[in-house]
């Protein structure tokens, strides 16, 4: 195992320590999470207009959509018992399903409803977004609700049942 030293402000500390303390991990597993959520969007390509968005959105065949539910159904049942979702999301089919990129959005999205904590990740680290608002941080239901609201600006159709 390796080791890596970090120089942050204390206001920067104090903020991850937050967050931390939120989302239920240590530090040092959200800093994890960042940084395989920062490799697995840097691999992914997004696209460059509104445009291209609702193409793709448009566009969800299905086997895109059976291959993502196959991933979820596997890293669901492989996760059950963990506590930590830092760790939840470096499942390898977690992160193959952050590979698939913009194109399964709305069917992240969709899930939101279902199980609103599972996806935020995924979700952040293929849009690069966050349009969680301060005051929302730590309420799973208010977290899943920016995200959704984030997605019908972009554009997206947001199925009720998928």
């Amino acid at each position: 195992m390796n080791t890596i030293t970090i120089a942050i402000s204390d206001e920067r500390l104090l903020k991850l320590q937050q967050l931390a303390a939120q989302m239920n991990v240590s530090i040092e597993e959200l800093v994890l999470m960042s940084i395989e959520s920062s490799i697995a969007q840097r691999e992914v390509s997004s696209p460059n207009t509104a445009q291209d968005i609702l193409k793709e959105n448009a566009e969800i065949s299905t086997e895109v959509v059976d291959k993502f539910y196959a991933l979820a159904t596997e890293w669901q049942s492989e996760v059950a018992g963990m506590s930590s979702t830092a760790q939840m999301s470096l499942h390898p089919a977690y992160q193959e399903i952050i590979s698939m990129g913009t194109k399964i959005v709305p069917l992240l999205l969709s899930e939101l409803k279902k199980n609103p904590l599972y996806w935020l990740a995924a979700l952040s680290a293929i849009t690069g977004e966050n349009p969680v608002k301060p005051e929302q941080k730590g309420r799973v239901k208010q977290m899943a609700s920016a995200w959704i609201e984030w997605g019908r600006n972009q554009g997206y159709s947001i199925e009720e049942n998928v």
